[in-house]
């Protein structure tokens, strides 16, 4: 009957042998193509319960298992592992036991371990038995135990903490024969362990991603707030307008150097060291003394003295104004100045901040030629009634004279003409031909 029992239960261990070398099979074949992957190293201990085998006479035992490994490829680790349990005799009257220990290595197979984390067992030790038996049992003995199982490992913190369970088949080949009460050379026993699976250090994963950050930390952040080529850590003048051209320092050229860049300078071809407006023009583009917007002969020699016109002495021929009579050579007939820029507060004949920074250079003109007598006519509008208008006109050019006379310009060569709306230059029916009929002439008087 014990004989039947025995051949019964070896049955079972060998069909279990043949399923889980399959699923290690199955496992192998899987690895073979897998790419490497996590290689750390780690520990997994486990507590442990041995179902013995019923020839060593002793009840199941309880113990641990400590295994230290480190994956070889994405579908293989290697571990070595030791082992301890302890049993009692089944004859409750013998207070005695027994210690089954062992150390050897172990191979896990994981046939999908980033889908499926469950693998393989296949492990060999050199195992001991220490036991303690009544008189007359048998004396201690070494043995070889060979494992295969299945195990499963699951994530409880992060990728460095899992739970490891597994479950084996488990061989002890001893060569005593006296070792168990049927004198067989070997015990079949099934083993199965939980606890925990601990890996040391951080994943390859995890240290990609830092030395990443940190890659990305050191590399300095470029930016071109303005877009102009310039980066903002090298730009002089990060405001610079879009379309700007620039130089190296980010800033906006000015290619003649007059002082206006160039995205402003309407006359960007001023020679160098003339005065310019706010435009980039010059303010006295022949240096005669007269300013562009007084002066009728912009294009006078240099050295030429000149009127307050701009026009030399000895020139008689001056570019008409609309209303001017010309002669045969196309000359104006009268030698007068539209002072442009000279204004009045409304319907009044106060002279505003403008007008009279612009007198002050026909009164410098002036004393400068002191054989030159003026006539200084008011014009208006077509706005109020012609009386009115001759009136205020005549005001306006009273106050020009009274500024003049001021500024040291000897009253009696200046006569003061009031023409109201009598000699428009442009129409009346619009803004802007209005503001150029509203104006202050200097006429050169024979």
């Amino acid at each position: 009957m014990n004989n039947i029992r025995i051949g019964g239960k070896r049955m079972i261990s060998r069909l279990v042998a043949t399923g889980v070398a399959a699923v290690l099979l199955a496992g192998m074949t899987a690895q073979v193509q897998a790419q490497q992957e996590d290689k750390r190293f780690y520990v997994a201990p486990m507590a442990m319960y041995t179902l013995v085998d019923d020839d060593r006479l002793l009840d199941d035992a309880i113990g641990g298992v400590l295994s230290v490994g480190k994956p070889l490829t994405s579908g293989l680790n290697f571990e070595l592992t030791g082992w301890l349990s302890e049993a009692d005799y089944e004859d409750s009257t013998v207070d005695d036991s027994a210690e089954l220990k062992g150390f050897g290595a172990s191979f896990l197979l994981f046939p999908n371990r980033e889908k499926l984390p469950v693998f393989g067992i296949i492990g060999v030790s050199h195992g001991t038995t220490e036991v303690h038996p009544a008189a007359g049992g048998p004396a201690n003995y070494d043995s070889t135990v060979g494992d295969i199982g299945i195990g499963a490992i699951f994530p409880v913190f992060s990728d460095r903490i899992y739970v490891r369970g597994q479950a084996m088949y488990r061989y002890d080949s001893h060569s005593r024969r006296d070792a168990g009460t049927t004198g067989n050379d070997g015990f079949y026993e099934a083993v199965a362990a939980l606890g925990l699976h601990v890996t040391i250090g951080k994943s390859a994963a995890t240290l990609a991603a830092e030395k990443e950050a940190e890659e990305a930390a050191l590399v300095p952040v470029v930016q071109d707030s303005d877009n102009d080529g310039v980066n903002d850590d090298a730009d002089a003048c990060p405001g610079t307008p879009a379309g700007a051209k620039v130089d190296s320092r980010g800033c906006e050229r000015d290619s003649d150097g007059d002082g206006v860049l160039d995205s402003k300078d309407q006359c960007p071809g001023t020679p160098a060291g003339q005065a310019v407006d706010a435009k980039g023009c010059s303010l006295d583009g022949d240096n005669d003394g007269v300013l562009n917007n007084l002066d009728q002969c912009p294009n006078t020699p240099a050295g030429v003295e000149v009127l307050a016109d701009g026009c030399a002495l000895t020139n008689d021929c001056r570019i008409p104004q609309p209303g001017d009579q010309v002669d045969a050579d196309g000359c104006a007939v009268t030698q007068s100045v539209i002072l442009r820029g000279v204004t009045f507060d409304l319907d009044s004949a106060r002279l505003t901040p403008n007008a009279k920074a612009i007198l002050d250079t026909v009164g410098d003109a002036l004393l400068s030629i002191e054989s030159v007598d003026v006539e200084i006519g008011g014009h208006t509008d077509s706005l109020g009634s012609n009386a009115y208008n001759a009136k205020l006109s005549k005001q306006r050019a009273q106050s020009v004279k009274e500024y003049l006379t001021e500024r040291g310009v000897d009253a009696a060569r200046m006569e003061v003409q009031g023409y109201g709306e009598a000699e428009p230059v442009a129409p009346n029916d619009t803004a802007e031909g209005r503001e150029l009929n509203r104006r202050v002439e200097l006429k050169i008087l024979e």
